[in-house]
């Protein structure tokens, strides 16, 4: 009975968890759920796949047949030779290998191409579940704010709406006119657009962030806030980071890993110029109903026969049909490394953006959070005297917006630099660990 009355007890505490969602839960799911990283996934496979099939052709390949005949009318006679005229049946069984001997190196270098893509394809599926990641958590972080600056507004809301209750006291009690009451209700109305707006984009985001981690969305879902980091604010040394990260980020490996592969793939191409040789082994027996002597196992021990044999195969114009290729196959090179050059520039101008933000960040969120404490104490000042009667509406109206403005300044200031502060940590490692 105490067991049973703890597990009722702990059952809200059990509920409040699994409807909380931290920044790392939400990266699990993505890895999980989002489809973009699975079609990478996919690829990769595929690749691994393909690279199993190319060393296939390595071993050689084995077969059985067997076949079955009737024959009708004149034939030859497959035990005698000798011409015959009547219906009989002939059956025939046999093995036989063929083994690739020589082939200008094509086998071996298809392998090396195969296995430069496999690699590429896995560093790809890291670099998609990156740039998935690094959506997420600006997706996370809007959320945190949209709920803060929603948050902020429903503040405001209040206030003006205690305001709208004492004004009315004072209109009913002879003390304050009319005009007045109606020009707080109006800063009230402005204040509660200003929150369903605040909400619906609160909404907005949250129904983001569920569908980049593909989930349903649930209302009950809440999201764990995120703490400052203990790294320096500021960050200065550009040529540093991109110099480390030239070395670990997967989307340079994978598209470095790519153009290798088209050097495996011309070289594999100029293969089918060269003389191919292949080695060949058989064993054959056979039974005719037209030897009434032997039955069908004898006839088959006295009919054996095999044979082994080479053959070589010499291209004369071979050079006519892989010329064109072999061209496409060194644009497709160039263009990989178009596209390596391509990849090289963007992550180099991402750090300097990421580097750029968070010092601007730092300073705007402390020269935000300044601006909140001045305009908080004169907000305070404004509203003392419109409550002693000494100070207008228009006064008290221009103050509160001007608080409201720099709370949201602050609200944004302080996640932009939280997902800065992150963004460049992932670019400093290479990888996500501890950034979460």
């Amino acid at each position: 009975m105490k067991h049973l009355l703890l597990l009722f007890c702990l059952l809200p505490l059990f509920s409040k968890a699994q409807n909380t969602l931290s920044l790392a839960e939400c990266v699990d799911l993505l890895v999980k759920n989002n489809l973009t990283y699975q079609q990478s996934n996919l690829q990769a496979e595929a690749s691994q796949a393909q690279l199993k099939q190319t060393r296939s052709q390595i071993f050689p390949q084995i077969y059985i047949g067997a076949d079955q005949s009737l024959n009708i009318g004149r034939s030859i006679d497959q035990y005698t030779n000798a011409y015959i005229d009547e219906v009989y049946s002939y059956n025939a069984i046999g093995t036989g290998l063929r083994i690739p001997v020589f082939q200008g190196f094509k086998l071996q270098n298809q392998i090396r191409q195969g296995v430069l893509l496999k690699e590429s394809f896995a560093e790809n599926k890291t670099a998609v579940l990156n740039a998935q990641t690094v959506l997420l958590m600006q997706g996370y972080v809007n959320v945190l704010a949209t709920k803060s600056l929603l948050e902020a507004a429903d503040q405001q809301v209040a206030s003006s709406q205690q305001q709208v209750d004492r004004v009315e006291k004072q209109v009913n009690a002879g003390v304050a006119a009319s005009n007045l009451l109606f020009e707080i209700r109006a800063q009230l109305a402005n204040d509660r657009f200003d929150q369903v707006t605040a909400l619906n984009n609160y909404r907005t985001a949250r129904l983001a962030l569920f569908q980049r981690i593909n989930i349903a969305p649930d209302d009950k879902v809440e999201f764990e806030s995120l703490a400052p980091k203990d790294t320096t604010q500021h960050a200065d040394n550009v040529a540093a980071i991109y110099e480390d990260a030239q070395k670990t980020f997967p989307e340079l490996r994978s598209a470095e890993l790519y153009r290798q592969s088209f050097v495996y793939l011309v070289k594999s191409i100029k293969a089918e110029n060269y003389p191919s040789l292949f080695m060949g082994a058989n064993i054959r027996a056979f039974y005719a109903s037209t030897n009434t002597n032997l039955d069908y196992f004898k006839q088959l021990n006295a009919t054996r026969n095999g044979s082994l044999s080479l053959s070589l195969n010499i291209p004369i114009m071979g050079r006519w049909v892989t010329r064109p290729r072999i061209d496409l196959a060194k644009v497709q090179e160039r263009q990989a490394q178009n596209t390596l050059d391509v990849t090289n520039q963007q992550l180099r101008q991402a750090i300097e953006l990421a580097v750029l933000n968070l010092n601007a960040m730092a300073d705007k969120y402390a020269a935000a959070q300044g601006q909140v404490e001045s305009l908080t104490a004169s907000f305070s000042v404004v509203e003392s005297k419109l409550n002693a009667g000494v100070a207008n509406i228009f006064e008290y109206s221009l103050a509160k917006a001007n608080l409201a403005k720099a709370q949201a300044n602050a609200i944004q200031a302080k996640y932009g630099f939280l997902m800065q502060q992150r963004l460049l940590q992932y670019y400093r490692q290479g990888n996500w660990e501890g950034v979460f």
